[in-house]
């Protein structure tokens, strides 16, 4: 069982608290640096106690410190029962909200005064001399970068064969250095009411608060404690669970030069080529990466679907390997890291490049260029000088604080972030666009082509227009998949496509749907019943369903929304079946009507939302693909008369 350690460090500038795992580490540290005296407060397995207490101890001097007060006898003895009355409150408190349980011992919390363990009275040290000569060059190296809970250090230093078992003294020369923080998986602390104290509960790792967090009984620990449900699945974040925080530094690791690496690394091999507007997008977001400039940290490139959003990246993310730097594509979705990953990696042939998910085996490797889920991206911390993020408004990232604070903190100091979308949520629209406005009878606002903080790509790489949806309301239309009767516009609409040697996406709004709608369409269209299949996220055959459909070994494909961007397939058509509910939103129907005519040979299509009552999002949608068609059109006329 971990223990930790609080004590008070007394210089000629200032009395501060710290909190440790291995003392003897600290009093080295500080004897190499400054003469200074330490006195011990206590100690506590809880972590998240240890440095509540810290924070309140801090303060308290800072204010003493102000006034001119010093550290005596008096002092220490007030300190260590105000800790003491504090812990005793917390304990009653956690056993008040922990309704039905038991303590392991007398006490939720445990807390062990300076009186009750070994040192000397004075609480004064010389320190251990051992711990002076600590290498943590290699552990920095490894780490760098890295946002990992006390248990996910120990696999990472396994997978690397090395040795752990002076961890915390590493580490905590680490953090003392500065290299590195370290706190609780869950913070805890007591906030005073006018009606009674409670309890506030914080996940220091995803940032979840109190609805998120449930108490428990730890039996790594021996007393209570809280854990992150929200994160749950990246590992259990704890009260009594250190959270380590290492920043990669930033220019070129000597470990990753030399030059000419550097260059190898950084040479984009594609044979392909931009169209103007293309090219101007591309080169727009590749200065963004160059330059030095501070405050200049985020550019959205808002690219139409098949407008070729990845091509666009490539000469950003050669800038920024040209500077010895490390790359990170973050997705929300694991299909678009498993398709991305060999796309990218054979335009950069010699850059190191791996795909990282739940089941990846590569998430503790290092590499150039990483292709995340925005889930994994947890583990990173200011490590990547530049981050794209691919797919903002999609789903889980979208209106997810805890994936949003992942991926902002996943760039280095004075990184970059570099969005991509074609449907970009509205408030980064409003953060990195600045409407224009015309004067006209309605007043209406347009959105400029470009700006230093954003570039706006309307059209197609081929030239053609976006494929524009049709709308059919169907009166009764689930009830009538339910009692297999047949609904006209699907069933001629998917027909004609499979006749025609087409493949057809048909996306339903729930899991349940899938395998009912799959039963429906079988019934209905006989002919081609032995080439359909249904896909959803829980799905574990999901990668081989829609690799088969990539192959056309499967024609029309139920789905849920999980196939709803990243996925291209030649000669196909889509249909919305309920295109009413929730989740079909604006932006999800125009990544889905994007599926259609993304190939050069093979630029139309049909797109068919049928919906069983009339609803907003699909006529918002059809709008947004209108007016992008319109500018579209206006870009090539004045390309031809200029």
């Amino acid at each position: 069982m971990r223990e930790y350690l609080l004590y008070l460090k007394e210089s000629t500038k200032a009395v501060q608290a710290y909190v440790t795992p291995c003392f003897e580490v600290d009093q080295s540290f500080w004897r190499e640096r400054e003469g200074c005296q330490l006195y011990v407060i206590g100690k506590s397995p809880s972590l998240s106690l240890a440095f509540s207490l810290r924070e309140i101890m801090n303060d308290r001097l800072q204010e003493s410190y102000r006034k001119g007060r010093t550290i005596n006898e008096k002092a220490l003895a007030d300190l260590r029962q105000m800790a003491l009355s504090y812990v005793r409150e917390a304990s009653a408190i956690y056993g008040r909200e922990a309704t039905g349980r038991e303590p392991l011992r007398d006490e939720w919390f445990v807390w062990e005064t300076s009186e009750c363990f070994k040192h000397d009275q004075e609480h004064k040290y010389d320190g251990y001399r051992g711990f002076h000569d600590i290498d943590t060059r290699e552990y920095r190296q490894v780490l760098a970068g890295r946002s990992l809970l006390w248990e996910e250090v120990e696999t990472l230093l396994q997978k690397r064969g090395m040795d752990d078992h002076e961890l915390p003294a590493v580490l905590q020369r680490m953090v003392l250095a500065g290299d590195a923080q370290w706190r609780p998986g869950i913070r805890l602390s007591v906030r005073k009411g006018w009606w009674r104290n409670r309890l506030l509960l914080f996940c220091d790792r995803c940032g979840s608060e109190q609805k998120d967090i449930q108490l428990t009984i730890c039996y790594s620990c021996g007393q209570g404690c809280a854990y992150c449900t929200e994160c749950l699945g990246m590992g259990r974040s704890k009260c009594c669970t250190p959270y380590l925080l290492i920043p990669a530094k930033s220019g070129v690791s000597s470990a990753r030069s030399p030059r000419e690496r550097v260059r190898d690394v950084a040479r984009l091999q594609w044979t392909g080529s931009y169209s103007k507007d293309q090219a101007t997008a591309a080169e727009m977001a590749r200065r963004f990466v160059a330059n030095p400039r501070p405050g200049l940290s985020e550019f959205l490139i808002w690219a139409v679907c098949g407008a070729g959003k990845t091509e666009l990246l490539f000469p950003s993310i050669a800038e920024a390997l040209s500077t010895g730097g490390r790359v990170l594509i973050a997705t929300p979705r694991k299909d678009v890291v498993l398709e991305l990953a060999p796309r990218i990696q054979r335009v950069f042939p010699n850059a190191r490049v791996i795909a990282v998910h739940g089941s990846s085996a590569q998430k503790w490797e290092d590499s150039d260029i990483t292709i995340a889920t925005t889930h994994q991206v947890m583990r990173y911390y200011r490590r990547f000088p530049l981050v794209v993020l691919d797919e903002a408004d999609a789903f889980p990232y979208h209106n997810n604080p805890v994936l949003y604070r992942a991926v902002s903190r996943a760039v280095q100091a004075g990184g970059k972030m570099l969005y991509l979308s074609a449907t970009p949520p509205r408030y980064l629209q409003k953060r990195l666009i600045r409407k224009q406005w015309r004067l006209s009878s309605a007043f209406s606002s347009v959105i400029p082509l470009s700006s230093v903080s954003h570039v706006l790509l309307p059209g197609r790489y081929h030239g053609s227009a976006l494929p524009v949806p049709e709308i059919v309301t169907v009166q009764g239309l689930h009830k009538r998949v339910q009692t297999n009767r047949p609904i006209a516009p699907l069933v001629e609409m998917v027909g004609r496509s499979l006749d025609g040697g087409r493949q057809v996406f048909l996306f339903v709004p729930r899991i349940d749907d899938v395998e009912k709608v799959l039963e429906y369409t079988q019934r209905l269209l006989p002919a081609h019943a032995a080439q359909m299949a249904g896909v959803h996220a829980a799905d574990p055959l999901r990668e081989e369903k829609v690799r088969a459909f990539r192959d056309k070994r499967y024609t029309l494909m139920i789905t849920t929304t999980i196939l709803e961007r990243g996925v291209t397939i030649p000669r196909s058509d889509v249909v919305v079946l309920g295109a009413e509910a929730p989740v079909f939103d604006e932006a999800s129907l125009v990544q889905i009507a994007g599926r259609v005519g993304r190939s050069v040979d093979d630029t139309t299509g049909t797109v068919l939302f049928l919906q069983a009552d009339r609803a907003n999002a699909p006529k918002a949608a059809v709008k947004q693909i209108c007016r992008m068609n319109q500018l579209a059109q206006r870009l090539r006329a004045q390309e031809v008369h200029g």
